[in-house]
């Protein structure tokens, strides 16, 4: 965990995800010289999604077979939080043990880029999908003054890029593609 570097060091405000692999792919959150993050995928049956930053590490796990609603818990195993997808809207509900909360959403309807609003309804960060890139899929911008509202923008930022990925999975399963 030593190897990555602090958010507290971010000097810009866009970030790009990498993907390593093909088969067993896991994502790099990078400026293009340090990076910032990883997210990797474990388990067949009942997958986890670990996400790695500077300090802290993540899981998060499905709360039961058939559930919507993801768990986050620590390497502790103590839960952190949780993730609840509303139904009928595009809109993700987090809800952190510290008291925080936000929506991730799409603001348009045809749009590329999904976006983290705290509760009092200001932007944190947007995740744009990058179009006909194989390696490099999503970049990342960090709202200025993100860094000194909340202290969890590792665990915000990662996890908004793996529900883009849950939801591309959903929308190929649906569509018959795998």
């Amino acid at each position: 965990m030593n190897d990555y570097r602090s958010f507290d060091q971010l000097r810009t405000n866009e970030l790009s995800v990498i993907r390593h692999g093909f088969w067993r792919p896991w994502f790099e959150l990078s400026d293009g010289l340090f990076c910032y993050g990883k997210l990797r995928y474990e388990g067949v049956w009942k997958p986890a999604m670990i996400l790695e930053a500077d300090k802290k590490t993540w899981i998060i796990k499905r709360k039961g077979l058939f559930s919507r609603v993801m768990l986050i818990y620590d390497t502790d195993g103590m839960e952190a939080g949780t993730v609840i997808p509303e139904v009928w809207s595009g809109k993700i509900k987090l809800s952190l043990n510290n008291g925080f909360e936000a929506v991730y959403l799409n603001k348009k309807l045809f749009t590329r880029t999904f976006s983290l609003i705290s509760s009092q309804g200001t932007d944190l960060l947007n995740i744009k999908a990058e179009v006909w890139k194989l390696k490099t899929l999503f970049k990342v911008f960090i709202e200025p003054d993100a860094l000194k509202r909340t202290d969890d923008l590792p665990l915000l930022t990662l996890l908004g890029i793996n529900l883009i990925l849950l939801r591309r999975k959903q929308a190929a399963a649906a569509a018959g593609g795998g």
